[in-house]
């Protein structure tokens, strides 16, 4: 009997030892509970790169010396800007922009200014301004108002300065990025205008007799290609000689004997700006100087002054000469069609 215990009581023993034992092994293999929280805890790593992201927020600038800095360690490019549009009508997309440093950074936050053409006085086209903020990508964009002129410019970004400052503005402005700005003449296409362009010869006397109108037949043609078809030729050649606008509406009226289907006179003058050569290569080089301008019959209103300048050479002296009066005639049929509307 004494046997059997003794057995008994070792087997419970050797037992409670293997279970000991297990228990042992099993927490060395297990890592303490602190140990596991720091392992799923993102590490110092994980820190740096949130600040990373924040770090181009930029500060708002507060002066000139600031200012300045900034226009010496940034780059501003134009990522879309809209197709051309009429006056009147809605741009059909925004203008974006990206603001970065010289090393490609993005600054955020930044305030930027937007330049953009809003009205017109004859020649002269006066711009707005208008603010935009970028974003943590840098990325800013301009929703340009409906425009109220017909124009082919451009709109400026540059970082919004801390004062008006003219010297300031003159800086920015050299770094600014451009982005091109067009709405059409909102004329219809059936809108009665008058065309007389006077050619002058190299003597300076002016070009008439034979009905020889080569500059007003060419510009007649260039504005019914670009659809203006109610353009017709006139000939007012003294009172454009003179530069004259009354005199000019005066003989607009005396043509039209009171047809009111006609609103605009266009005039110009086309002279040569030096006397026709010929180089080593045989080429003959036509240089045209030209001015133009268009009043409202109505109210003698002179809505448009512009001065063009274009130089043609080739093999023929006719072709020169020629060649250089459609030349004229194309740049004063793209002004009247960024220039001229209601």
């Amino acid at each position: 009997m004494k046997k059997v215990f003794a057995i008994a009581l070792a087997a419970s023993v050797l037992a409670f030892l293997s279970c000991e034992s297990t228990k042992q092994e099993s927490a060395a293999q297990s890592p303490e509970p602190n140990k596991v929280e720091q392992a799923s805890t993102p590490a110092a790593p994980a820190e740096k790169e949130v600040k990373k992201e924040s770090a181009p927020v930029s500060t708002a600038i507060s002066s000139k010396s600031q200012y300045k800095k900034l226009l010496q360690d940034i780059k501003i490019s134009v990522l879309s800007s809209p197709r051309e549009t009429v006056k009147g009508k809605a741009f059909a997309s925004p203008y974006k922009i990206q603001v970065t440093n010289l090393a490609g950074e993005p600054l955020a936050s930044l305030k930027m200014t937007a330049e953009y053409p809003a009205s017109r006085k004859q020649e002269t086209v006066n711009f707005a301004r208008a603010e935009i903020v970028t974003d943590a990508n840098g990325v800013a964009e301009f929703t340009a108002p409906v425009p109220e002129l017909s124009a082919s410019a451009s709109v400026l970004f540059y970082p919004q300065a801390p004062s008006s400052d003219p010297d300031l503005i003159k800086q920015a402005s050299a770094i600014a990025a451009e982005a091109p700005w067009k709405a059409k003449s909102n004329l219809g296409a059936r809108t009665g205008i008058l065309v007389s362009i006077v050619d002058y010869r190299q003597d300076g006397k002016i070009n008439i007799g034979n009905g020889s109108q080569p500059s007003a037949q060419a510009l007649t043609g260039s504005l019914w290609k670009a659809g203006f078809m109610g353009a017709q030729n006139a000939d007012f050649h003294n009172s454009i000689d003179a530069d004259d606008p009354v005199r000019i509406r005066s003989d607009a009226l005396k043509q039209l004997s009171g047809n009111s289907l006609f609103k605009y006179v266009i005039y110009g003058r086309v002279k040569y700006a030096n006397p026709i050569t010929q180089d080593a290569d045989g080429y003959y080089n036509v240089t045209f100087t030209g001015d133009m301008g268009a009043l409202n019959i109505s109210s003698g209103e002179v809505l448009l002054k512009a001065a063009k300048s274009v130089t043609v050479k080739d093999k023929s002296e006719w072709k020169a000469i020629s060649n250089a009066q459609q030349e004229m005639a194309k740049l004063f049929c793209e002004e009247v069609i960024y220039s001229l509307s209601n």
